[in-house]
């Protein structure tokens, strides 16, 4: 951003703050967190703050005006203290995060680019890790947020929560707190006191129990004794065998909806197989105790662990590692307004959650804005609706949230306010 455009997003975001300092988030035991901030002006990161009071949080705040808030999950007897050791660990919160940019996201190939800055080679999609034509490593990468892909990190939230953390970890609901990132994602805050004890080679154990990773079908589906029935898992069963189980009868149930999906894993001949015996294998996969004998039959060992494959890979969740297992982790502070796009940091109940999607009513600015691009941005892309393609140089006006969420990801600078 040019100095102008600067003084422009720091002014909005002051206005916001002054106005909605009630919005910024008191968390639990403020005194004993460390608190972070980035400034506009200023590439580093100023750390190691503490406050007393939510009032004295929100004065700094308004006072600075901060383009990225950050407070620990931890929680400090010192949080003061420079020297990590020295601040006195007590415990931490789990956090989970769930990024679009983690999911495989069809949507991706229709709105991110990138650009060899050596050769100035350009294509959407993933980046590739060298280019294409000249072997340059220095690519610039361009990262966009749409409703498909915030959707699919809303469901993958819901189902960490719904599928893993409820049932399966027995954390009470009133003790998970789910927060709009304010880009790309959501974090979801653990605040249950037995699991904020957790070192961190035990929260990587729930990290890998959620994104089944040694998870080994070969070992669970063992081979068929001739003349034997197949024992097969219950979707009574606690865990992934029981996830499993119930992943399983879906698919059966909806089979002609989902049959292709089916061939491509097992072939055609077999998924017609399936098809003739399906009312067989449904009673079986259902009997008490249940059975897969007809199942294994029909498509073999190789193929059916081809199968529980998919079904474990559609029910796993795709979470950020590196956050969970931190017990010192800093976190974007709900109320704030994130610097990359600016939207606000959004806590939301699992009600809220759902009906949750992408549009400007999420942005607390209005009006109108001049824009120049920085870039040459792809033509059908769009954000909060407004399209928002063009050459670089191109001069635009667009709607105020647009401007703002350009300009902090460096593709325009804003002109004026109109």
């Amino acid at each position: 951003m040019d100095d102008r455009t600067v003084k422009i997003i720091e002014s909005l975001f002051k206005t916001y703050y002054v106005k909605h300092k009630h919005k910024i988030y008191e968390p639990p035991q403020l005194k004993n967190r460390e608190f972070a901030f980035q400034m506009f002006k200023s590439q580093g990161m100023i750390r190691h703050l503490a406050f007393e009071t939510p009032d004295e949080l929100r004065k700094y705040i308004v006072n600075n005006i901060p383009r990225h808030s950050f407070y620990s999950t931890a929680i400090y007897i010192l949080p003061s203290a420079h020297d990590m050791d020295e601040k006195g660990w007590i415990n931490a919160e789990i956090v989970f995060d769930i990024d679009a940019d983690h999911l495989d996201t069809e949507c991706r190939n229709e709105h991110d680019f990138w650009q060899c800055l050596n050769c100035g080679h350009k294509d959407k999609g993933k980046a590739p890790e060298v280019c294409p034509k000249c072997g340059s490593k220095n690519i610039k990468i361009f990262t966009w947020v749409c409703a498909k892909c915030l959707d699919r990190a809303k469901n993958e939230t819901l189902k960490l929560i719904e599928d893993f953390l409820v049932p399966d970890f027995g954390i009470n609901p009133n003790n998970i707190m789910v927060a709009f990132s304010g880009h790309r994602g959501f974090h979801i805050h653990v605040m249950d006191e037995e699991y904020m004890k957790l070192s961190s080679e035990e929260r990587r154990e729930l990290v890998d129990y959620i994104k089944a990773l040694g998870l080994k079908l070969e070992i669970l589906v063992p081979k068929r004794r001739k003349g034997k029935e197949f024992p097969g898992f219950d979707v009574n069963d606690p865990g992934w065998r029981g996830k499993i189980a119930r992943k399983l009868y879906d698919l059966l149930i909806e089979f002609e909806e989902r049959k292709s999906e089916v061939e491509g894993v097992v072939g055609k001949k077999n998924a017609e197989k399936l098809l003739e015996n399906l009312d067989r294998i449904i009673v079986e996969i259902m009997d008490k105790p249940p059975k897969w004998t007809t199942l294994y039959r029909v498509i073999g060992r190789k193929n059916l662990i081809e199968l529980l494959k998919i079904l474990v890979k559609d029910e796993k969740c795709e979470v950020d590692e590196k956050v969970t297992i931190d017990t010192k982790r800093l976190i974007r502070l709900p109320g704030t307004l994130h610097g990359k796009t600016g939207l606000p940091v959004i806590i939301l109940g699992l009600e809220d959650l759902e009906d949750f999607t992408l549009n400007i009513s999420l942005s607390p600015f209005k009006g109108k804005a001049k824009i120049i691009l920085l870039e040459e941005i792809p033509q059908n892309l769009t954000i909060f609706g407004e399209n928002v393609g063009g050459k670089m140089k191109d001069k635009k006006e667009v709607r105020l949230p647009t401007a703002i969420y350009l300009s902090c990801k460096g593709l325009a600078e804003i002109e004026e306010i109109i």
